[in-house]
C-alpha cells in the first residue's frame, strides 16, 4: 500500500541546505575581498589616513549582471569626502578581488582534500559534496518509506512498484502525460511493424515511468501519486509542474502546436 499521508522532504532539505552553503560562502568571500580590499589602502601612501568606506556585495539576489541571473561582485571604494580612489588604488583594488577568487576557486576544487583539516573546527563547515551524499540517502528511505518496504528487494518494493504502474495507466491525467511524453521522446516511423511500434511505447513508457521516481523528480511525483490516489485525480498545476521536470530532465523541448 502506497502511503500518501507521507511527507517527501529530500528536495526541500537539499534546496535549504545549498542556499545556506552560497550564503556562507558569499559571505566568506565579501569579507576577505574587504580584507583586501583595506590592505591596499593601508599601503596606499597619502590615502592611507583617510576614511575609506568599502562596499562590498558577492552574489545574491535582484538586478542581475550575467545570464544566469548571478549578480556580482560591486564595489564601492571612496573616503570621506565619498570622492573615488585614484585609479592606481582601484588598480590594486581589483588584483587583490581577482586573487581572492581565483583562491576560493581552488579551494572549491581542493574540498575533498581539505576535509581532514576541517575536522578539528568547532564546526564542521559543509560542502556540496556532503549534501550530494545527504540527500542521496535521504532520497532512498523516502522511496522505501512510501511503500513501507526495509531494502529496494523487498518484496513489498517490488509489489507496490506493480501496483502504482497499473494505477496510473489507468488515470486519465497520467494517460495524457504519458502520450505527450511519447510524442516527444520517441520516432514511430523508426518502427516498421505493429509489434515493433507496441515495443517501442512500451519502452518509452517504462523510461518515462523509472524517471518519475528518479531523485530529480520523485518530490514531484509523489505529490501527483498522493492526489490521484486519494482525490481519484491530479490537478492541472502538478501535473504542468511534473512535465515541465521532466521534459528538463530529459534536455528537450516541449513541440508547439502548429498555427
Amino acid at each position: 500500500m502506497y502511503k500518501t499521508d507521507f511527507i517527501v522532504r529530500y528536495h526541500d532539505i537539499e534546496n535549504e541546505l545549498v542556499r545556506r552553503l552560497e550564503v556562507r560562502l558569499a559571505a566568506e568571500a565579501a569579507a576577505e575581498i574587504t580584507a583586501a580590499i583595506e590592505s591596499v589602502f593601508r599601503n596606499a601612501g597619502d590615502h592611507s589616513n583617510e576614511n575609506i568606506v568599502i562596499n562590498v556585495e558577492v552574489g545574491g539576489n535582484g538586478d542581475s549582471d550575467d545570464d544566469n541571473g548571478n549578480r556580482g561582485h560591486r564595489i564601492e571604494v571612496v573616503n570621506s569626502n565619498r570622492t573615488k580612489a585614484p585609479a592606481v588604488v582601484q588598480s590594486q583594488v581589483q588584483s587583490q578581488v581577482q586573487a581572492v577568487e581565483e583562491s576560493h576557486a581552488e579551494e572549491g576544487q581542493n574540498e575533498e582534500g581539505n576535509e581532514e583539516e576541517q575536522e578539528e573546527e568547532e564546526e564542521y563547515k559543509y560542502n556540496r559534496k556532503d549534501i550530494t551524499y545527504i540527500c542521496e540517502k535521504l532520497y532512498r528511505d523516502e522511496l522505501l518509506s512510501v511503500f513501507d518496504a526495509e531494502s529496494i528487494d523487498d518484496p513489498k518494493m517490488d509489489e507496490g512498484i506493480k501496483a502504482i504502474f497499473e494505477a496510473l495507466i489507468k488515470n486519465e491525467e497520467f494517460q495524457t502525460f504519458l502520450q505527450e511524453m511519447n510524442g516527444l521522446l520517441s520516432d514511430p516511423s523508426t518502427a516498421k511493424t505493429e509489434t515493433e511500434l507496441a515495443n517501442l511505447k512500451r519502452n518509452t513508457d517504462y523510461l518515462i515511468f523509472i524517471t518519475l521516481f528518479s531523485q530529480q523528480t520523485f518530490y514531484l511525483t509523489h505529490k501527483c501519486l498522493c492526489e490521484m490516489l486519494t482525490l481519484g485525480h491530479v490537478t492541472p498545476e502538478m501535473m504542468d509542474q511534473l512535465k515541465k521536470r521532466t521534459l528538463k530532465i530529459f534536455n528537450i523541448t516541449e513541440k508547439q502546436p502548429e498555427k
